[in-house]
């Protein structure tokens, strides 16, 4: 599934945080392709991009403690090509 970015901004504790592990982070009106669909244990969507493949990074867990994966992207940083919003229906298709 292609999608075009429109929220880029991140905040500066995020950003230095990525840039500490060498995140890259999704450009606004750039196209991606949803490499994967994660749900969170706080019940909000990320995704993978086929685009940006990013390293591992140390994430605190609530029952894990600290565990590392790859950062995903809030889908609601993007839309979809026609300018909506991505819908959940859309997203659960990708990672069957």
């Amino acid at each position: 599934m292609e999608i075009i970015c429109v929220n880029d901004n991140f905040p500066a504790p995020v950003l230095a945080f990525y840039a500490e592990f060498g995140v890259k982070t999704p450009k606004a009106d750039q196209m991606y392709t949803v490499r994967m669909v994660k749900r969170h244990t706080n019940g909000e969507t990320g995704v993978l991009l086929g685009e940006i493949q990013n390293p591992d990074v140390p994430v605190k867990h609530p029952v894990l403690g600290e565990v590392w994966f790859e950062p995903t992207f809030n889908i609601n940083r993007f839309r979809t090509l026609l300018g909506q919003p991505v819908r959940q229906e859309e997203l659960e298709m990708i990672n069957s």
